[in-house]
């Protein structure tokens, strides 16, 4: 049997093999560092569990209309939303960030009967939106939601509700542009809690959006957890 003294030995040529793979995927040989890709932003429902808002709940999107009509417009699909009890939200708001007004209902102004009108609301449209006008009891929320569950049907609230499987908390907003994005809007970034009620771990995320391309959403870190009331 013959060596090739002069050649490379097997040994030595199945390591230039590793290492070439190693250098493919980002990883440097032996105590060297893993490179790894920075976190790319993902779409608007990264926010939202599976990818969607989810049916039979109540979601709380709490401190921020921009990041309501943001969700509305990236998760409506060909869904039908009803807008009740926000009359101070222009319909050039939800138009902007992507709703098919088509398939909107609104009522500013349901009066007293608003608890009745949101009832029969539920059994027919899939997204349900409580403005701050809508005011409802306690009672009245809990049975609404036990209604939600039947039909399969999602409430969207700006305020705190009672069994949110959801809660999505903006804690930190900034514009940019004249006057700070007053007149002329060209950046926005929002800092969001994402506070799931039911089960899973709560998360924090960076809303960006330039101008009036689609706004999209970059998991920091872990947040805090919080014990569900």
């Amino acid at each position: 049997m013959f060596y090739d003294v002069a050649g490379p030995t097997a040994l030595e040529h199945a390591r230039a093999t590793l290492q070439s793979v190693e250098r493919r995927v980002g990883v440097e040989h032996r105590n060297q560092v893993v490179e790894l890709a920075p976190p790319s932003p993902a779409p608007l429902t990264e926010l939202l569990p599976g990818g969607d808002l989810p049916a039979g709940v109540a979601v709380t999107v709490r401190y921020s209309a921009s990041l309501m009509c943001w969700l509305l417009g990236a998760a409506q699909r060909d869904r039908w939303i009803a807008l009740i009890g926000w009359p101070e939200l222009s319909p050039v708001a939800p138009f902007e960030a992507g709703v098919d007004l088509e398939r909107v209902v609104a009522e500013p102004d349901a009066g007293s009967r608003i608890a009745d009108v949101l009832a029969a609301l539920l059994d027919g449209i899939e997204i349900v939106v409580t403005g701050p006008r809508a005011k409802i009891t306690r009672s009245e929320r809990r049975r609404l939601l036990a209604r939600a569950r039947q039909r399969a049907t999602t409430i969207l609230s700006p305020d705190s509700w009672e069994g949110a499987a959801l809660e999505l908390d903006v804690e930190q907003t900034r514009w940019s542009g004249p006057d700070r994005g007053a007149q002329w809007l060209r950046e926005a970034h929002l800092g969001v809690v994402r506070r799931p009620r039911l089960d899973g771990d709560s998360a924090r995320f960076d809303i960006t959006r330039h101008g009036t391309t689609e706004p999209t959403a970059l998991a920091t870190r872990a947040a805090a957890r919080r014990r569900a009331g």
